[in-house]
């Protein structure tokens, strides 16, 4: 089984402290997303060797009965082998990418270009290699910038090409609030907490998880392009796909009643009750 690093290495040393440190009051009131979203990453590690029966495989069970529409097929949640388990947290995985093929950039890049010009129903645009060096020259101009340096420079850009580059930008300082991977599929979580769901927020995510799974499907361990969707989290009356009074209830299942963890999401429903 494949767990990430974070996980494999320091979550059962945090187990303990979130027990032993067991009451903040901050813990009651906390109405920051990222927070409960750490705690939620957290449970979702939790006797991952139990496959359907860990806290993984009750949350994946809530996934299924919701009705999400999928890149291809629906998949079969009840035949999970629970190969290829990872979970991140505010995954940046196409920065992340650009960062790693450096100084060897223009590949992935102009792939991302052409596929971005689908997404955007843009039929011609400057390939990000053919852009002028002030553009995409890595030392000086990060992907996100291009449009607002070729304001500066005075360089030209067609319509396409700023709307293709503009989403560009958009998808390099998005983060997806959770990423699941498992066997053949690839889920991933927009997860509002006070917050109501933004439409064009899950539409951007959306495009970014098609290029994962087209462009990136082999840096997160998978061997053919993943079936993916996107799902919501949220306050049971926000309509999600997965409410976090449901996710409450398994961590009542999982830990001690003066567990960190357990206080804050429960303490969450709370705050989203009032």
């Amino acid at each position: 089984m494949n767990i990430n690093v974070f996980a494999q290495n320091h979550l059962s040393a945090i187990t303990k402290t979130l027990i032993v440190h067991s009451m903040n009051h901050y813990d009651t009131y906390n109405r920051e997303e990222r927070a409960i979203c750490a705690h939620l990453f957290r449970l979702l590690h939790e006797k991952l060797h139990l496959k359907e029966k860990s806290t993984l495989g009750q949350f994946l069970s809530l996934l299924s009965k919701a009705k999400l529409e999928y890149s291809n097929v629906i998949p079969d949640f009840s035949s999970l082998k629970y190969q290829n388990v990872a979970i991140y947290c505010e995954a940046a995985i196409i920065r992340d990418k650009y960062y790693n093929s450096k100084p060897d950039v223009n590949d992935f890049m102009d792939k991302l270009t052409k596929l971005l010009m689908k997404q955007e129903e843009v039929v011609e645009c400057t390939l990000y290699s053919q852009l002028p060096s002030a553009l995409n020259d890595i030392r000086s101009t990060h992907p996100k910038q291009i449009r607002q340096k070729a304001d500066e420079k005075c360089i030209s850009l067609t319509e396409g090409e700023k709307k293709v580059y503009g989403a560009m930008q958009g998808m390099f300082n998005a983060k997806p609030d959770l990423v699941i991977t498992i066997d053949n599929l690839l889920l991933v979580c927009e997860a509002k907490f006070t917050e109501k769901f933004d439409k064009e927020q899950i539409i951007r995510t959306e495009k970014i998880v098609q290029v994962w799974a087209e462009l990136l499907y082999e840096d997160l361990g998978f061997t053919e392009k993943p079936i993916y969707t996107v799902f919501k989290l949220g306050a049971a009356n926000s309509n999600p796909d997965i409410s976090w009074e449901e996710v409450s209830k398994i961590a009542e299942n999982t830990y001690h009643e003066d567990d960190r963890t357990r206080v804050a999401i429960k303490s969450g429903t709370k705050i989203l009750q009032t």
